[in-house]
């Protein structure tokens, strides 16, 4: 946690938490409702400024990136697993704390120390082939729209680190109007190595979601 804990400010989150966390769990899954209540639950863990920060050999700004990308992960799972929770045995921040130890921060640090190497072997072509549409089919026009609307805040809320302004959003919605990576580096100020890695990992976890939609 950060800093000492006041346990009656804890309890107030705790009951807060849970109760968000229900009330999805009560929705149908996929719903608007439900990722309405998802955003408002880790608007609020956010807010609570009560997530752990894991003990690491890295520190500075390598520990930030690897903690970023943790989140990024948690939060995730969280829309995609809320029905995991069990509020019987345990807290929402302890649920997400020990995903966050656990799972989630080893995972990022694996990630991000492998992806000097993956960057040198990536191809922007293949990426390309994982999220292009032809420009005049409706499955670019629904895409774009639920890019847009993002009911669940998910593509607006992940970034590349340190730069708040490159969310997979923008960068999305900026390769479905044709502009060229090259064009959207000088945007961002970000360079192409950086920003293709962070859309590609997103691209991958975000795939179920826009099949989903799609078929919907």
């Amino acid at each position: 946690m950060n800093g000492a804990d006041d346990p009656q400010d804890t309890a107030t989150w705790d009951q807060s938490l849970k109760q968000l966390a229900i009330a999805a769990q009560q929705q149908p899954a996929n719903s608007l409702p439900r990722q309405r209540i998802l955003a408002r639950l880790i608007d609020a863990l956010q807010k609570s400024k009560k997530l752990t920060r894991p003990l690491s050999n890295f520190s500075g700004a390598m520990y930030e990136e690897i903690y970023a990308e943790a989140l990024q992960r948690l939060y995730l799972y969280i829309c995609q697993r809320i029905d995991s929770y069990r509020s019987e045995q345990a807290e929402v921040l302890q649920w997400v704390n020990f995903l966050l130890k656990r799972r989630f921060f080893p995972e990022a640090t694996r990630e991000i120390m492998g992806k000097t190497a993956d960057q040198q072997r990536f191809s922007l072509d293949d990426l390309d082939h994982h999220f292009q549409v032809p420009e005049d089919s409706s499955p670019s026009d629904e895409l774009r729209q639920y890019l847009e609307e993002d009911p669940d805040r998910l593509f607006q809320t992940v970034h590349v680190q340190k730069y708040p302004k490159a969310t997979f959003q923008y960068i999305a919605l900026q390769r479905l109007a044709g502009f060229s990576w090259q064009e959207i580096t000088l945007q961002l100020n970000v360079d192409v190595p950086t920003l293709s890695s962070f859309y590609q990992r997103r691209l991958k976890e975000f795939t179920p979601y826009f099949r989903a939609y799609l078929s919907s």
